[in-house]
């Protein structure tokens, strides 16, 4: 009878134990894909600075020399809360439309590239708070409610989680008026910017923002 019972005591033991690895192995799976998919993911389909390139620079060239359209730089600043001090090693991060208002890919994009086309591109503020890309100028959705051809923009850096912008609008584009009154979050100055022609027909535009606090 005894050696029955303790039979039975080590089975319950071994049982136990057994369960409590099941579960322990099965928090730390659960874990560690929370945590993938929060750090390598970013489950929004607006989020691109979590895949900003390793050797990230001030200023970029997003599309490849054979994309169509017109050229275009958009240069700025970004700037700390106070709008005098500059930030730098902010990360700027957008992405566009071609010139035919549709998101370009090539078939083997990965993240929210998928989502975004491959005219998108990565900057970190220097010393100066200076961004610049150099790309083409997009065209509206050709399938949409008016919306003004756009680039869409998102920033992140230290103490400052990534989050969105309103759109750079172009000044010249008919649309704006009609979404002026949809701008949320301007990022401190105008996001609707003016173009102008340099001695090489290249068009330029400038945007600076100033960072803020966002829970999203």
């Amino acid at each position: 009878m005894k050696d029955t019972v303790a039979i039975y005591i080590v089975g319950i033991f071994l049982t136990l134990n057994a369960c409590s690895q099941s579960v322990k192995k099965y928090n730390t799976n659960l874990k560690t894909k929370i945590t993938s998919e929060n750090t390598n993911q970013k489950d929004c389909n607006w989020c691109g600075t979590f895949e900003v390139p390793k050797d990230v620079s001030w200023r970029t060239i997003i599309p490849p020399k054979e994309e169509p359209g017109d050229k275009l730089i958009i240069s700025g600043m970004v700037y700390f809360p106070d709008g005098k001090t500059r930030a730098k090693d902010i990360i700027v991060y957008v992405h566009h439309t071609n010139n035919k208002g549709v998101y370009p890919k090539r078939g083997n994009e990965k993240g929210n590239g998928k989502y975004h086309g491959y005219l998108r591109g990565w900057m970190k503020t220097d010393s100066n708070g200076r961004y610049e890309f150099e790309t083409i100028r997009p065209a509206p959705y050709h399938s949409h409610d008016g919306e003004p051809a756009h680039i869409h923009y998102s920033i992140e850096g230290p103490g400052y989680p990534e989050y969105w912008l309103t759109g750079l609008w172009f000044s010249d584009d008919p649309r704006v008026t009609e979404y002026k009154k949809k701008i949320e979050r301007s990022g401190g100055f105008s996001n609707i910017v003016t173009l102008t022609k340099d001695e090489n027909n290249v068009l330029r535009g400038r945007r600076n923002i100033i960072l803020q606090k966002f829970k999203d």
